[in-house]
């Protein structure tokens, strides 16, 4: 039941004007791209880089660039540009230089959530003015949230002698395996036991068996998954359930 934080870094490097998949034909292209997107269920392994190529036009000194980081938090909805450290000015290039390439990239990022960065050109004569002026919105890089999903699959019991023996069947919804977690059971609100489960790979499901008194007809069970709270999921919400008597 751990909680992420959204963590951003960035990392600029600035590129020749005649090196890299921007150039065709001997020529910077005008362009905006995702150069790489990586996943993971850790946020250090959640990276994006783009890039912006801008070639020289007939007239212009020097060339400037400049990106907008745009966010969407969630699988759907609409991208909003997020204040990141050092991406707010404007890159240039040397003088007399064909074409510009400048890559940025920006790690720790949030899952589920896409991103996009918006990248102004601009294009300055000999004094500094300003020619010409165009942006270009890159590709999404798409975060899918890589957690495991812990999920309450069902409660049987069977009377013993001494009292119950109570099983609890949990599946794992997620895209990763979760490690070893405890289930909770309480009678009419008085703990009862607990017992382990795990590790769950993804799209599997496993159960358990504890003892414990025998509830009676009428009252109520409560099962508790990941009860310490070890697993970071993708929906906290879910992990409490309520059952009534099954014997």
């Amino acid at each position: 039941m751990r909680r992420l934080l959204l963590i951003i870094g960035c990392a600029a490097v600035a590129l020749g004007a005649a090196a890299g998949p921007a150039v065709a034909a001997g020529r910077v292209a005008l362009a905006a791209r995702v150069t790489a997107c990586t996943t993971g269920v850790d946020p250090a392994d959640r990276a994006v880089a783009f890039t912006g190529s801008m070639p020289a036009t007939a007239g212009s000194r020097s060339m400037q660039m400049r990106f907008v980081l745009l966010q969407r938090r969630g699988a759907t909805g609409t991208f909003r540009a997020v204040d990141v450290p050092d991406w707010g000015g404007w890159e240039h290039s040397g003088p007399g230089r064909a074409g510009f390439v400048f890559t940025r990239r920006i790690a720790s990022l949030l899952a589920p959530a896409g991103y996009r960065a918006a990248v102004y050109f601009r294009w300055l004569d000999r004094r500094g003015r300003v020619q010409r002026m165009l942006h270009r919105t890159t590709p999404a890089c798409e975060q899918p949230d890589l957690r495991p999903e812990l999920a309450f699959a069902g409660l049987t019991a069977v009377a013993t002698p001494t009292g119950a023996a109570y099983t609890v069947a949990v599946g794992n919804d997620g895209r990763s395996t979760a490690a070893p977690f405890t289930v909770a059971l309480a009678i009419d609100g008085v703990p009862a036991g607990t017992l382990v489960l795990g590790p769950l790979a993804a799209d599997a499901r496993s159960a358990g068996t504890l003892p414990a008194a025998r509830c009676r007809p009428g009252s109520t069970l409560t099962v508790t998954v990941d009860a310490g709270g070890v697993v970071d999921e993708s929906d906290e919400t879910d992990n409490v359930v309520q059952r009534p008597c099954p014997l």
